[in-house]
């Protein structure tokens, strides 16, 4: 497996940890603190919602295990040195935007959607914080992917 590869499933297995802990904060906004019966228990009003911490939840698994794939196959699909380094750079960038996003956007009016005001609430910094690495990172993701796919269908 190349450096690039590992390096892939470095990144993609932490974000998939940052998935899993806001799996935690689901339950603590849902059941209004830390309950687990029959251990010691604290009820405290935990930030973010339940419906924000489930979007970090999923969308963190999900973009940590697609850079595990892809992590899987970029050294059988993608021969050239510059065009692997260059998807592994921007999806680690990706990921971690995406991650940033959620964790953000959870403390967002706006939800993260703009850094201004919009449809859904105000504009604040952390809908700017949300934003604009996401926003980058959306773009440039889709046409790495575009380099992948155009690698594999050219073998």
């Amino acid at each position: 497996m190349s450096p690039e590869a590992r390096r892939l499933v470095g990144h993609g297995a932490l974000v998939v940890i940052f998935g899993l802990l806001a799996g935690f904060a689901i339950g603590f906004v849902a059941l209004g603190g830390f309950i687990l019966d029959p251990l010691p228990s604290a009820t405290f009003a935990f930030p973010g919602s339940e419906r924000g911490w489930r979007a970090m939840h999923v969308g963190s698994l999900l973009n940590g295990i697609m850079a595990i794939a892809v992590a899987g196959v970029i050294d059988r699909v993608v021969d050239n040195f510059g065009t692997r380094r260059l998807i592994t750079r921007v999806l680690t960038l990706a990921i971690w935007a995406n991650t940033i996003f959620y964790l953000a956007a959870n403390f967002a009016a706006n939800r993260g959607l703009s850094p201004w005001d919009n449809a859904v609430g105000q504009g604040s910094i952390a809908g700017l914080i949300a934003f604009a690495p996401a926003a980058i990172a959306a773009f440039v993701t889709i046409w790495v992917v575009a380099l992948l796919a155009k690698a594999a269908f050219r073998r």
